[in-house]
């Protein structure tokens, strides 16, 4: 299977790549982990570790040995920490992994390979190029594929945060619960569409009118760049930049009512200590924790 969970994504430590993480070494221990994979690489993966001062084959044995959910996970993080985590480090980090861009060829070649699109430069964006790896071997391999861990109760772990070439953040995460729920796929407690959500909300970003992008994509199964190709086709080749600006920030800054913040908290059985409101963050811890529970059958803490 493949992660899906980005690089850009990070729980209450905010400490970006670290999910991707625990989430690849889950999926490797479960046997179902895409093999191109590495469930620790030399690149993000060895580098967040070391920004958490985490020695690599004791956070290995942890993982494996216990499966955790991940908000366990980070506990353990922090107490691998006497608690407290060097605050100005990982903000360095965060925004080095946000604007990190490919150079090495070899790199650029396999990726752009993978994505099916020129090795031209065009586009450089780690986090635009990474993401457009993943959803495209997740579209031809486990979707196409009818890969085997595919049973209806798919979380779409592509993340609010996730953009493609049009730097639309959820643009991706519709596109995906869309398609999923046309096959059958979607985990149940899921909506591919609601009224006011940040799905239609999204869409209208781009000039988009929701119906037509839900009939668009049942209609014809396309990839996430023909997705995209077609927003474009609907808008005479170009979106509007400054409602794109304004539509990220709100998604990246966005609170929760007191509501929504209950209902999580109730679903993950954690305290409402009024600490957690972030919609970034709770909707991924979220995401999560249905993900290894599906994948853990339930098991072990989240």
């Amino acid at each position: 299977m493949i992660p899906l969970l980005s690089s850009l994504c990070y729980g209450p430590l905010e400490v970006c790549q670290l999910p991707r993480t625990w989430w690849k070494v889950l999926l490797r221990n479960a046997n179902i982990l895409d093999e191109e994979y590495p469930d620790v690489s030399e690149g993000l993966d060895k580098s967040v570790l070391e920004v958490l001062n985490l020695d690599r084959s004791k956070t290995l044995a942890y993982l494996r040995e216990n499966m955790p959910g991940y908000l366990q996970f980070e506990a353990w993080v922090l107490r691998q920490n006497d608690g407290a985590l060097d605050r100005n480090s990982i903000d360095n980090w965060n925004e080095s992994v946000r604007t990190r861009i490919h150079t090495r060829p070899d790199k650029l070649e396999e990726t752009t390979g993978d994505i099916g699109i020129p090795n031209d430069g065009a586009v450089t964006s780690a986090v635009v190029l990474n993401g457009l790896q993943d959803w495209s071997l997740f579209y031809n391999r486990d979707l196409k594929g009818e890969f085997s861990a595919l049973d209806g109760r798919v979380v779409p772990l592509i993340s609010s945060l996730d953009y493609g070439p049009l730097n639309v953040c959820q643009l991706p995460r519709t596109w995906l619960k869309i398609l999923l729920r046309s096959r059958n796929l979607l985990h149940p407690d899921y909506p591919d569409m609601t009224e006011d959500g940040l799905d239609p909300r999204a869409l209208r970003t781009v000039n988009v009118e929701p119906h037509d992008a839900v009939c668009f994509i049942r209609d014809n199964a396309p990839s996430y760049l023909d997705f995209e190709a077609w927003i474009l086709g609907e808008n005479d080749g170009r979106v509007d930049a400054g409602a794109v600006d304004a539509w990220n920030a709100f998604v990246r800054n966005r609170i929760h009512s007191n509501e929504k913040i209950v209902d999580i908290h109730n679903t993950l059985g954690l305290e409402n200590d009024g600490s957690l409101t972030s919609a970034v963050v709770l909707n991924h811890i979220e995401d999560w924790h249905f993900a290894h529970a599906d994948l853990t059958g339930g098991g072990g803490a989240s």
